[in-house]
């Protein structure tokens, strides 16, 4: 025997469930992935001067798992690894040594992707450290980015 639904039941099913914005789909489909142009913008600095760093970047999202690749010339690519949230917001870090140099460079990038997935803001703290002699220095970025 076939029952049919209610359509008051069936109204009340629908207005309890939650719809979710940002920049991951309710189906798990990458909203952030792809080629991005970025500006690094310094707001501080203890290792001199620091201007404006406009870069390409790649970005890879498996649902909440986020990775941005940034090629640095000379060196090769430098891998952030993190986390993305429903809502947009994320961090990614990274470690890299650079042996050639004698540099250790840390660095984390908290920030949010707008609620369309095609623009990124974030606030990135670099500390570099002189693997010869232990001394530091940090430097305040704050990223704007579109994609591409």
């Amino acid at each position: 025997m076939i029952r049919r639904v209610q359509p008051l039941a069936v109204a009340a099913l629908v207005s309890a469930c939650v719809v979710v914005e940002g920049p991951i789909e309710p189906s798990g489909t990458p909203w952030v992935s792809g080629s991005w142009s970025v500006t690094a913008s310094a707001l501080s600095s203890t290792c001199g001067p620091a201007g404006h760093e406009p870069f390409g970047m790649s970005v890879v999202q498996n649902g909440e798992i986020l990775q941005f690749v940034i090629q640095i010339q000379g060196f090769g690519p430098v891998r952030y690894d993190g986390w993305l949230s429903r809502s947009g917001e994320f961090q990614v870090d990274h470690t890299t040594v650079f042996a050639s140099r004698g540099l250790e460079d840390r660095s984390t990038v908290d920030g949010w992707f707008g609620s369309s997935g095609q623009t990124l803001s974030g606030t990135e703290i670099e500390t570099i450290t002189d693997l010869h002699d232990g001394s530091t220095c940090r430097i305040q970025w704050r990223w704007t980015g579109r994609r591409d």
